[in-house]
């Protein structure tokens, strides 16, 4: 196994964050997560603490109010992986439920003083009564779509659980939305009194009036910018009943609908998460004034369960400086309208040293030569892919850059994260409580490092390291039992559709209200866009599983591609490897055997790049060794290529039409004496084919996979 020494492209800080993470000595495994499936021996331990936790907080409630009748609540079997062997877990939740008298509470359960200075506005005091004043058909609606509550009041049980992990008793949903076309809804059946939902297309969000009968906050309905398209009312609707979202159709062109309805949604989510908090506040402030008794002393009635262990409920896992630019701004102009230069530095804290941080630094696009118009959309703004943003939400303005443990929102790129999750001089039990994580442009991060989103996905819902300082009287009782990853909603976006993006969603999301995945055939690929006239030939490799496609790809290429390396007159060969793993290999494997190539990657300098090329086309060396990462960091234009063979179908449909027409007549050499000799060789397995159907549609696709035939030709021949 060969370990993929990239980080990210253009980023070399990373040296420092993995030698620490090398001499870690509680250094979580990325890859490793116990097996869901049993209740293994942490699952009973823990179980037994949180039963003794119980316990003991029913006994303080018995001292302090004798007469109050007792609340009993039924925990579910703890799931919170240990990460530490320091950490006593006896003791952790003994002081948890013990020592919740002598605990301070966090910025969230804050003194009412501390309260009128460090609060979110937008929901007026008296509520019930506005509720009362509105129309008998919108009362109606907000009692039957009351999402919010109904979702976090719900208590799973052990069964619930165990269900949830091995995945049983499932209702698979079909239907087509004109916005967003296929829909398949998975939503586990939890009850006997199971009910199917209605998932019939909804109505367009043409008003404000239409986003409170969604229960939008009344301050974000009157900044919002509608009408909504088919595409944005359809991902809200969804995105605002708690389920999952799988949507693998982002373009340049619907990129900036996607991220204004998801901000919609988390910044909504976050104002009725500390309008419910607000509320308890001043009953338990009420109720300990009428018992003359510290808010902190008093024994508080399990209703006023409105939180997790830490503060932070929303994660945005984005590629660039440039995306959380666009992200702040939206949430800026939900929560106070639009707004200039000035006027945001003063309802928007730290704003002006954020625009410093975060705009700006856009690379060089040659005039010349230019690059394509994708390469200039994806890469334009700052493409910094080493940041975290904390945002936290007070009274009147919306800090930037504040701590984690007092944030709200965190803004992260994947690097980001994880920097995060290994530092050792501090903890990442904020990580613990997240109620809605957004991950956007995922397959951007294919070209950056896929390992960094897995571990700091490995990482979320944790055991807390530290003991928190929030009163346990007003932690969810599915928090405090482990549950919480069963609670938090996941929404996924990407360009197009691959293994990797499935995974996440069927190994790392387990939302209890079940989630929607989009799934649109691929009608032609890109394969239309090839406009070199040149045969392809996809040959298929035999394969027995998934973890054996690495060694079977590549016995098949040394045995059945490389002899063609020592046949008189094959040259100009590029040798196009998706993987980085793959591509060091085959690498020290033609040292190892003396083949003449020379190699361009991600790593290699202007210099260096200029040399290769040069060789290259001058029919110095017969192979060029490419990775797929170096032609996405800098699109070069390598001229010369006779032979195209591809290890792997790209990870990023649109380069296979961009390779193929590199072999244009324009950009060969005239003095190579090979005339029109060429071709063209695509090596797969039956498990590409989400990435075969994006280069020549999923009709073909299935051919191709579950076809006898050793290979199978396509021409674009006119």
């Amino acid at each position: 196994m060969f370990v993929d020494p990239h980080v990210c492209a253009k980023d070399t800080s990373n040296k420092h964050f993995k030698m620490k993470q090398k001499h870690s000595k509680n250094r979580a495994k990325p890859y490793k997560k116990p097996t869901p499936a049993r209740r293994n021996e942490k699952f009973s331990k823990n179980y037994s603490f949180i039963q003794r936790s119980k316990q003991m907080e029913e006994s303080h409630r018995r001292e302090r109010m004798p007469t109050a009748p007792k609340q009993e609540y039924e925990p579910v079997a703890e799931l919170l992986p240990e990460i530490q062997d320091e950490v006593d877990e006896t003791g952790f939740y003994e002081q948890l439920v013990t020592g919740f008298n002598n605990i301070p509470t966090n910025d969230i359960l804050s003194s009412k003083a501390e309260e009128e200075e460090d609060h979110v506005i937008p929901v007026p005091r008296k509520i019930k009564p506005k509720k009362e004043k509105r129309s008998e058909k919108l009362s109606v609606d907000l009692e039957t779509y009351n999402s919010f509550s109904k979702r976090f009041d719900f208590e799973l049980s052990t069964d619930n659980i165990n269900d949830l992990i091995a995945r049983k008793d499932v209702k698979a949903i079909k239907s087509n939305w004109s916005g967003l076309g296929n829909v398949r809804f998975d939503i586990p059946r939890l009850a006997d009194d199971f009910k199917e939902p209605d998932c019939s297309e909804p109505k367009d969000i043409a008003s404000s009036g239409d986003l409170q009968k969604l229960e939008v906050k009344a301050s974000i309905c009157g900044n919002a910018k509608l009408p909504l398209t088919a595409l944005q009312s359809q991902l809200f609707y969804i995105a605002n009943n708690y389920q999952d979202v799988y949507y693998p159709h982002r373009t340049h062109g619907n990129a900036e609908d996607i991220r204004y309805v998801y901000c919609l949604h988390a910044l909504n989510h976050m104002l009725k998460v500390r309008s419910l908090i607000l509320r308890n506040n001043e009953k338990v402030s009420a109720l300990a004034k009428s018992q003359k008794m510290s808010p902190n002393e008093i024994s508080i009635p399990e209703s006023f369960r409105d939180q997790g262990l830490k503060r932070m409920k929303v994660v945005f896992v984005v590629p660039f400086r440039e995306s959380a630019l666009r992200i702040v701004n939206i949430i800026g102009d939900l929560l106070f309208g639009s707004q200039d230069d000035q006027a945001r530095k003063t309802s928007i804290a730290n704003y002006e040293r954020f625009l410093g941080d975060y705009s700006g630094n856009t690379i060089y696009f040659p005039k010349t030569n230019p690059k394509p118009v994708d390469y200039e959309q994806t890469f334009s703004g700052n493409t910094d892919d080493n940041f975290k943003l904390g945002i936290r939400f007070t009274k009147k303005t919306m800090s930037l850059f504040s701590d984690m443990n007092s944030s709200d929102m965190l803004i992260a790129s994947p690097l980001g994260l994880r920097m995060l999750v290994t530092d050792k001089e501090s903890d990442f039990d904020f990580l613990n409580s997240i109620e809605l994580l957004i991950i956007d442009q995922a397959e951007l991060f294919l070209a950056q490092n896929w390992e960094n989103l897995l571990h700091s996905l490995d990482h979320l819902h944790l055991q807390p390291q530290k003991l928190p300082d929030t009163n346990c009287q007003r932690v969810r009782t599915w928090c405090l039992s482990g549950a919480s990853s069963f609670y938090r909603q996941t929404l996924f976006f990407s360009s197009h559709e691959l293994p990797e993006f499935r995974a996440v969603l069927n190994s790392k999301c387990n939302n209890y209200q079940g989630k929607a995945r989009v799934s649109n055939l691929v009608e032609n690929g890109d394969i239309r866009n090839v406009l070199t006239p040149i045969q392809q030939v996809f040959r298929q490799i035999t394969c027995s599983s998934v973890e054996s496609t690495f060694d079977d790809r590549f016995q098949y290429f040394v045995k059945n591609i490389m002899p063609q390396f020592s046949k008189p007159g094959f040259s100009h060969c590029m040798l196009y490897v998706p993987s980085y793993f793959d591509y060091v290999r085959i690498r020290n494997h033609f040292k190892t055997e003396m083949v003449s190539f020379v190699q361009i990657n991600e790593y290699t300098k202007k210099e260096k790049i200029s040399r290769a090329r040069d060789i290259f086309f001058h029919s110095g060396a017969s192979v060029l060794l490419y990775s797929e990462r170096a032609h996405f960091f800098r699109r070069t234009r390598i001229k010369g290529i006779r032979n195209l063979i591809m290890y792997q179908p790209p990870n990023f449909p649109h380069f296979y039409s961009e390779m193929i027409n590199l072999m244009l007549e324009s950009n060969q050499n005239p003095r190579d004496g090979f005339g029109d000799a060429m071709s063209v060789s695509i090596l797969y397995t039956k498990y590409d084919l989400l990435s075969l159907s994006n280069i020549v549609g999923s009709e073909n696709a299935v051919k191709l996979t579950s076809g006898k035939k050793d290979s199978y030709l396509f021409s674009t021949k006119t």
